[in-house]
């Protein structure tokens, strides 16, 4: 079942039912007139109703579950979002009517128990198929970002992969976390999460031929391991490496500070063809780089893999 941790939606604004109107920024541009709603505690809420376009939009979080955000939004869970946006008494939407919205930006999320996420971290980093085609920057909070290296929107993808509990403990979510009793429901949880800006990046990664909420939900596609699938070599190592060719590999390791991106940009310079596969002649860097670090490397990947299925 795909999840969501943020989901943006344009639906007819024939889906409002009723609304305050005294809680809106209400907008007048060029004679027409809209209104806006918008807060970010203790959950992303942004509502904007547009009478020239005949529309709604609607933004909003996993934490508006409440105490369920842990589930995340799903299909299993899209229906109690709504009653929980009707419940607030900023406007009453009609539930039924908004499965057909159209899906225009989400975030897939998927949380795993795993608390060694610096590890994890590394190995992604260390395992990268292809550093001009993919980017893996960490960031000084300790989360890795991956992007792959494209201008057009339509082919871009970003995934962040950091610990949840982490987050969660932050001051800014110490509110909602003691509100909704959500107290360490999180520790040990590393989060992997896919930005979709463009509703053909959702059909590209979700395998839909729409961006209907409810065609969206009911994706079996399984994005988050299909982007890692293409980012990490995982080539297995050899049990012994002892001939010469492995000597003159670990020469090039230790002159490169054993960083594999700066592995991959020496022998670009040095194979410059386009007709050469750089994941071949990687290959032997990497194996050695697994031979140095501890033996259980074989199974850990294959491990996390087995989670995100």
């Amino acid at each position: 079942m795909t999840t969501f941790d943020k989901i943006k939606l344009v639906a007819n604004i024939d889906t409002i039912k009723d609304y305050d109107e005294n809680q809106f920024e209400k907008i007048e541009k060029d004679g027409n007139i809209a209104y806006k709603f918008y807060q970010e505690t203790p959950y992303l809420l942004l509502i904007k109703i547009d009478y020239s376009k005949h529309e709604v939009v609607i933004e909003f979080t996993g934490k508006i579950l409440g105490r369920d955000y842990p589930k995340l939004i799903s299909s299993a869970t899209i229906r109690q979002c709504f009653h929980n946006i009707n419940a607030s008494g900023i406007i009453s939407l009609d539930v039924e009517a908004m499965m057909d919205a159209d899906v225009v930006k989400c975030d897939v999320t998927r949380d795993i128990p795993f608390d060694d996420i610096p590890r994890l971290t590394n190995y992604v980093r260390t395992h990268t198929c292809n550093y001009q085609r993919y980017i893996c920057r960490k960031l000084t909070n300790g989360n890795l970002v991956v992007e792959k290296n494209v201008v057009t929107k339509k082919t871009k993808k970003r995934m962040t992969i950091y610990d949840k509990g982490k987050e969660m403990r932050k001051k800014e979510n110490q509110r909602f976390v003691e509100a909704y009793g959500l107290d360490g429901k999180f520790d040990g949880i590393c989060r992997f999460e896919i930005n979709l800006n463009t509703k053909e990046q959702i059909r590209a990664a979700l395998g839909t031929n729409n961006t209907k909420l409810k065609t969206v939900l009911a994706s079996e596609t399984n994005p988050i391991l299909n982007f890692l699938d293409d980012v990490v070599d995982a080539t297995s190592t050899p049990d012994a490496i002892t001939d010469r060719k492995s000597y003159f590999t670990m020469l090039v390791l230790k002159d490169c500070d054993f960083d594999l991106e700066k592995v991959e940009a020496k022998m670009r310079m040095l194979y410059p063809s386009r007709g050469t596969s750089i994941r071949e002649i990687m290959q032997p860097y990497r194996q050695m780089m697994e031979r140095i670090s501890d033996s259980e490397n074989a199974s850990f990947w294959d491990g996390i893999r087995h989670q995100l299925l």
